[in-house]
């Protein structure tokens, strides 16, 4: 009986199993048509559709009658990357998909072992939400719009960008990340150049701040030192502000905070950046193959950009060191539509002076009457900075977003010396702020919007004021005011995967003035004053092709039109990249540009010695619109964790004077008219090995000015000239621990000797050598850095900093400058005056981020 009733249930499932294979249908590379006329007659469902839509769709599938409808009408996506709606319950429409289509993703994260990496965050960027993966690399996530991006981020890992459409093909499929330190074959953007979170793609750096690892001789990075740190930059007066960029000045370098001109960028005269390294996110530095979007500077280009997302959670930070306070807040005002971010930072050196303060003070003061006045019975001297930033990010679609900033900075020095009744009061005032609103919009995948308006104002205002008996008997003031506001717009267009054109139109008007005047109670003395303004439009075009693996080329076109000087300059700009192989490029670009403002160097008011250049604007009679062409060539190659650059470049800058070029003939001090040749390389060289890296840089730089009625119209060196230069730097990471060392070497600035010394008579006279044909000693040293980073609990989101940093670590007293002068006073006297470098300067910080 058993027996029996096995092979009953045998037989009978055996039937069931024959019937539903008979039901079953399996189509192999049938065309879409013929399956849809299928499945309407299995589930008596009804399909609508454009028969274009159709046309040469072939798929392979199965119908199994025990699947349901709507089961087979996803594995219909999946096969076909068509949408398919249900519209009632036996309608059934078909189209393309588009971004208002929300889709199911899912998958495993693994590294190049297979192993799946937990807790690593999956961004989606349109709806600014994220997922993180389990113990088993799997994560999902519901609702996200169709073509959409999706980055996948990690620590010590190279970041992925994904389209969620390309999760219609896979079901969970297997994505492995790379180690941040190894390098794709195929990929052009070199993801690591000085440091993790410096990189460089078609020669543009650029510095992710909240991803830069510790620099040498900082624990803060800070945004404009971290620049000097690639090749062909020099500062021959070891501030953060003074970026020679391949024999460029600083004032023709072009330093953008959101789209604002900055006519500042450093606080304690010039020993810091002025920018808050924690509000700001990223910043693009450029040293040629400039895009047509910029002008109004010949040599560098300078682009800082604060955050530009809008925060879902409240987020900041506050720190110390030993000179200043700073604390950061972003935080959402209204969910996914509006924030703010609010920041603000000051120095408390005017309460409480440290070493590290002490330090900076002895190498800004000296050879001032801060530190060479004769002793009085009373001096005081008072000076703090600040800065302060806010933005509001406001997004009210996902395809429109306004971004409104402003920027604050100032520098106060207030100099105090009394002698029984008399008293004498030097103060130094600088102030720098700004304005932005800024408005984007995405019309469809291929056209873009970008509109901005600016405001910023710079102002310099110093006066020495004599008191006797309380009363004031003179006043000597030294103003430069310097106004600028504009706007933007700007079109992009994506003609097609490789190629892509922007169309542009900027506006600027800029009112600068200056003014040396001493003032008594009886006259007034305007030893030299001007107020002139200028009207800028400007129109420019370029056009991009990227090939990734063949080459890229951007040709543009702008065109500048001074009105109040009724001039105008039209300037070319070409870049192209060329891969030869998998490891190997080559690189050209061509550039010509224009400047019509410009600093120069006064000495009609220099009692106090800091702060001694001044703004002023092109005119048709002193100051000629400055021009410039530049050519380069270079060629890079990687592999196996090595790194080679080399580039060669030329420059000819027209229609400098002697003033704007930082040069005062020490015979004549009138200004000339002239010209600037400048020809150089640079080479680098990067190679990492696990948790240590090391690179190395040369560059050679060749300086030569030529000006009428000096020197017999003869080239001779620049002020700036500094021929050959050397940075070495290392890094070490273990654990929570990073570590830095930095050595700087170059040979010394040129500078013009005195020959004789003629002190015989009442005045002194000097004799001269030949212009800038001596050099001053050989300069170099030694940085260090270190910083540690910990939480309290495994659980808490905050996190901690602590950070220690020496520069000069051997103390090396380096010559910067020499200058040979005459008192001005009816005792007359021969100064030999010489710059010493920054000492052995220890700086301590902590942060706290959450």
């Amino acid at each position: 009986m058993i027996r029996f009733l096995c092979a009953f249930i045998f037989l009978f499932n055996l039937s069931v199993f024959s019937q539903k294979n008979t039901n079953t249908i399996v189509l192999e590379n049938t065309s879409l048509f013929e399956v849809i006329q299928i499945v309407e007659k299995q589930y008596d469902v009804k399909f609508s559709y454009i028969d274009s839509l159709l046309d040469h769709h072939k798929i392979s599938i199965t119908i199994d009658p025990e699947t349901s409808i709507k089961q087979l009408v996803k594995e219909l996506e999946l096969k076909t990357s068509l949408k398919f709606n249900f519209t009632g319950n036996n309608f059934i429409s078909i189209r393309s998909f588009n971004k208002s289509d929300k889709i199911f993703v899912c998958g495993y994260i693994l590294d190049k072992n297979k192993k799946p990496l937990k807790d690593i965050r999956i961004f989606f960027k349109s709806t600014r939400s994220n997922t993180t993966t389990d113990k088993n690399g799997y994560f999902e996530y519901s609702e996200v719009p169709y073509n959409s991006i999706i980055l996948i981020s990690a620590p010590d890992f190279r970041q992925k960008v994904l389209n969620s459409k390309s999760f219609l093909f896979n079901n969970c499929a297997k994505m492995y990340l790379i180690p941040a330190e190894e390098e794709l074959l195929d990929e052009v953007l070199i993801e690591e150049y000085l440091a993790k979170g410096i990189s460089q793609n078609k020669k543009i750096i650029d510095v992710n701040l909240k991803d830069v690892e510790v620099l040498p001789g900082r624990t803060e990075p800070d945004i404009l030192q971290s620049v000097q740190l690639t090749p062909g930059v020099n500062n021959p007066y070891e501030t953060a502000s003074g970026l020679f960029v391949r024999g460029s000045t600083p004032h023709q370098n072009l330093v953008l905070w959101n789209g604002i001109k900055t006519y500042q960028q450093a606080h304690f005269f010039g020993m810091l950046s002025s920018f808050n390294p924690y509000v700001a996110k990223n910043v693009n530095f450029y040293k040629s193959g400039v895009s047509a979007r910029y002008g109004d500077r010949i040599a560098g280009v300078v682009n800082i950009t604060s955050e530009n997302e809008i925060a879902d959670r409240f987020t900041g930070g506050a720190g110390i060191n030993m000179i200043n306070a700073d604390a950061v807040v972003h935080t959402p005002i209204i969910k996914d539509k509006v924030s703010l971010q609010v920041s603000g930072r000051r120095s408390y050196t005017d309460v409480f002076e440290t070493f590290t303060y002490n330090q900076l003070s002895d190498r800004v003061f000296q050879n001032t009457k801060i530190v060479d006045s004769v002793n009085f019975n009373n001096e005081k001297k008072e000076f703090f900075y600040a800065d302060y930033n806010a933005n509001l990010l406001i997004q009210p679609s996902e395809y429109q977003k306004i971004e409104i900033n402003t920027i604050y900075g100032t520098n106060d020095l207030d100099f105090r010396q009394n002698d029984d009744n008399e008293s004498f009061n030097d103060n130094l005032v600088t102030k720098n702020e700004g304005y932005n609103i800024r408005w984007n919009s995405i019309f469809s995948d291929k056209v873009s919007l970008h509109m901005h308006s600016y405001y910023t104002k710079y102002i310099l205002n110093y006066q020495f004021i004599t008191r006797d008996n309380d009363v004031k008997t003179s006043t000597e003031h030294k103003k430069n005011y310097v106004r600028d506001y504009g706007g933007e717009l700007h079109l992009k267009y994506q003609m097609s995967l490789y190629q892509k054109l922007s169309l542009g139109y900027q506006y600027s008007n800029n009112n600068t003035r200056y003014a040396f005047v001493t003032t008594t109670p009886s006259y007034e003395l305007i030893l030299d004053e001007n107020d002139s303004y200028l009207n800028t439009h400007s129109f420019y075009s370029e056009y991009q092709f990227e090939d990734p693996k063949n080459f890229y080329i951007s040709v543009g076109l702008r065109m500048n039109h001074y009105q109040e000087l009724s001039q105008s300059f039209v300037e070319p700009r070409i870049f192209l990249q060329k891969h030869i192989s998998t490891y190997w490029e080559i690189n050209t670009s061509v550039e010509y540009r224009s400047q019509a403002t410009s600093q120069i160097q006064e000495s009609v008011i220099s009692d106090l010695s800091l702060e001694n250049q001044v703004w002023t604007l092109a005119n048709n009679d002193q100051f000629p619109i400055i021009s410039s062409y530049q050519y380069t060539f270079g060629s890079s190659f990687k592999k196996n964790k090595w790194y080679f650059d080399i580039g060669g470049y030329f420059k000819q800058i027209d229609d400098v004077t002697s003033l704007t070029a930082g040069f005062i003939n020490p015979i004549n001090n009138t200004y000339q008219n002239g010209e600037s040749k400048i020809y150089g390389f640079d080479v680098f060289l990067k190679k990492r090995f696990l948790n240590y890296k090391t690179w190395i840089s040369y560059s050679y730089i060749n300086t030569r000015n030529k000006f009428k009625n000096i020197n017999n119209n003869e080239f001779f060196p620049g002020n700036w000239n500094i021929e050959h230069t050397v940075k070495w730097s290392h890094f070490y990471r273990i654990k929570n621990f990073q570590f830095s060392l930095g050595w700087f070497w170059h040979t010394g600035k040129a500078f013009t000797n005195v020959t004789q010394v003629d002190n015989g008579n009442e005045i002194v006279l000097l004799e001269y050598d030949a212009i800038n044909s001596a050099n001053l000693p050989i300069y170099h040293r030694l940085d260090f850095s270190a910083i540690y980073d910990f939480t309290i609990g495994s659980t808490s989101s905050i996190k901690y900093r602590l950070g220690i940093s020496v520069l000069n670590l051997y103390d090396r007293k380096n010559i910067l400058n020499r200058e040979f002068r005459t008192t001005n006073s009816l005792n007359n006297q021969f100064i030999d005056a010489n710059i010493i470098s920054l000492g052995i300067t220890p700086n301590l910080s902590f942060r706290i981020f959450w």
